[in-house]
């Protein structure tokens, strides 16, 4: 008897597992409209397009932006969301010359994206601190069911920057986390 029900508690974990990795993960980009741009010299109008080009090399460079790294498994990217977030954001506060942040409610920030998927995870960067005399860059990393908006995961990550001109420079730090970082 014991042993059946072992069996039975085996197959059910292991069908409870199979049906969590064939959840699709989509890959929304990075959120910058709730950045600080921290002793930096570049304009608001220079740092709003930058952020859009960044975002748009998780499409044209997607063996090195690839999310699937940060996810250990296939993600999709979908871009377009995050791009109409990002260029219609108020970055009238953006610059500053205080390193300190006060944290969003990124349940709300996860609430208000308008997906076009209805079921699955999504995963994305939320731009934090962009600090410039460090070379570095905090963003949080969060993970949500799509359905319900629920935040399955948060964590506080950072890359260091580099490469030549605005864009670069900060997708070096993009680039440096999704190198790094293993939430599976």
């Amino acid at each position: 008897m014991k042993r059946l029900l072992f069996m039975l508690m085996c197959t059910f974990s292991i069908t409870i597992l199979n049906a969590q990795n064939n959840e699709k993960i989509y890959a929304y980009g990075i959120d910058y409209s709730y950045a600080k741009v921290y002793a930096a010299d570049e304009s608001v109008e220079q740092f709003a397009k930058a952020f859009e080009n960044i975002n748009m090399l998780i499409v044209t460079e997607p063996e090195k932006y690839d999310f699937s790294r940060i996810m250990g498994k296939r993600v999709e990217v979908v871009i377009e969301p995050m791009l109409k977030v990002i260029t219609t954001a108020d970055y009238a506060n953006l610059k500053s010359l205080n390193s300190t942040y006060e944290e969003p409610k990124y349940s709300e920030i996860v609430k208000n994206y308008k997906l076009p998927q209805t079921e699955g995870v999504g995963v994305v960067l939320v731009a934090k601190v962009l600090n410039k005399p460090m070379s570095k860059a905090t963003y949080e990393l969060i993970t949500f069911d799509i359905s319900t908006r629920e935040i399955l995961s948060k964590r506080e990550v950072s890359g260091k920057t580099g490469g030549f001109g605005l864009r670069n420079y900060w997708a070096g730090s993009v680039y440096n986390i999704i190198k790094k970082e293993k939430l599976y």
